[in-house]
């Protein structure tokens, strides 16, 4: 069996060979937290815009909730619809009159 010497690395070349690793090591770094898609950076990014649309569905899904009990209300509920009616939509029963008493200066500005 063949017996193989090695020689120590001179100072010069420890230096090259550290400054080599800790390039390469920089470069992964680098990798691991900027690669489009799968980096940290960016995986970040995502787990803030899933929670940012979580919060929005939770708002949607209790604004659709209340919205579906205002329907049920307006089929159901008759003095409701009158009030609805009345207050959105400017109706009146019959042979009923609205009188406006405001300054004229308050009709202007509205």
């Amino acid at each position: 069996m063949k017996r193989t010497y090695t020689t120590p690395l001179s100072p010069l070349q420890q230096k090259k060979v550290l400054r080599i690793s800790f390039l390469l090591l920089f470069a992964l770094l680098l990798a691991l937290f900027f690669t489009p898609g799968k980096g940290l950076y960016f995986l970040r990014k995502q787990k803030k815009e899933v929670a940012e649309i979580s919060a929005e569905k939770v708002e949607l899904t209790k604004k659709n909730e209340e919205l579906r009990e205002e329907l049920k209300r307006l089929h159901t509920d008759m003095r409701y619809l009158e009030e609805v009616a009345r207050k959105q939509h400017g109706m009146l029963k019959k042979d009923e009159k609205v009188f406006d008493f405001s300054p004229k200066e308050q009709k202007k500005t509205e």
